[in-house]
């Protein structure tokens, strides 16, 4: 019987940008930032309200099959958007895991 584990992680970032006076003054450093962290083959979603003016929300997502890369993949992101054009006003870190027996 194997034992299959997968883990996930996510990273939520709160994206500030207090100099962005209409969504076009952020459609570039946000694209610029989404570009980078899938050229690290990272899933990369704006979610939240896209309306906002000065703040936008992404969500990162990182697979492995163990949890220490997972987490070294999460704080290459963090790098990545810390690195940004934007201040971060809020990160969220979350991991999951799910195993698989097959028998």
């Amino acid at each position: 019987m194997d034992d299959v584990r997968t883990y996930s992680g996510t990273l939520t970032a709160d994206l500030v940008m207090i100099a962005a006076r209409t969504l076009k003054d952020r459609r570039g450093p946000l694209r610029a930032l989404v570009q980078k962290l899938k050229n690290q083959d990272f899933a990369v979603a704006q979610v939240g309200p896209a309306d906002l003016i000065q703040r936008c929300f992404l969500a990162v997502s990182a697979v492995s099959n163990e949890e220490s890369m997972v987490d070294g993949l999460l704080d290459a992101a963090e790098r990545i958007i810390f690195a940004s054009e934007f201040e971060v006003g809020e990160l969220r870190r979350n991991i999951h895991v799910e195993s698989y027996h097959s028998g």
